[in-house]
């Protein structure tokens, strides 16, 4: 194992990150500090400054972590033909999904929303490169891909990317963030995905 792996496995710096969201997403990223981190964590600051050189890095070591466990739909195979590439989009949907929905990751985007209204966008800004940005790369590498193998059209594949998110996400980040209705299960994760993949697949036209 390398040193960067012993590094990110020492569960002294998991008990900070953890003692850090607990904080953030209480206190909100501002009001929080590093004296209320440590004593959470039960270390010292001098063990948080061998892993953290700031407040800020420490929230972007979060954002990515929750990042990297999307990781595995990110890598998405070229598709071969046009039923590989429906299922795969589904399998796709529901990884995006259930990992959008995660409490963890609702609880940073209600921070992240929080931070916005007192002014500060650090946390958007966090999300939005290690999150969403990351997620559009992949897909749009997967539908270029697509077309290049004549199986979408090219000059589709903006139209059919806003409509497959659209019918994937829908209400249902808002719906989670304002708590107005039941969590989503994997049986609703699945059916949305689904549903999403149908749609886009009647707005395909022939290459």
């Amino acid at each position: 194992m390398n040193e960067q792996a012993k590094t990110s496995d020492d569960p002294r710096r998991a008990a900070i990150l953890q003692a850090a969201f607990d904080v953030f997403v209480e206190k909100g990223f501002e009001a929080a500090t590093t004296a209320e981190i440590v004593r959470r964590a039960k270390t010292s600051k001098r063990t948080l400054y061998e892993f953290f050189a700031s407040k800020q890095d420490i929230l972007s070591a979060l954002v990515r972590y929750g990042s990297q466990k999307m990781q595995p739909s990110l890598d998405l195979p070229a598709p071969q033909d046009r039923a590989q590439f429906l299922v795969v989009l589904e399998q796709f949907g529901q990884r995006f999904l259930g990992e959008l929905l995660h409490p963890e990751r609702t609880a940073m985007y209600r921070l992240a929303i929080a931070e916005a209204g007192r002014g500060g966008g650090m946390v958007a800004r966090e999300l939005d490169a290690n999150g969403r940005q990351p997620v559009m790369r992949a897909a749009t590498r997967f539908f270029d891909q697509a077309a290049a193998r004549g199986i979408i059209r090219g000059d589709d594949i903006a139209t059919l990317l806003s409509v497959y998110f659209s019918v994937l996400i829908g209400f249902a980040q808002l719906q989670t963030l304002l708590g107005a209705e039941p969590p989503f299960d994997a049986e609703a994760i699945a059916q949305r995905a689904a549903l999403a993949t149908r749609a886009t697949e009647r707005m395909m036209r022939p290459a």
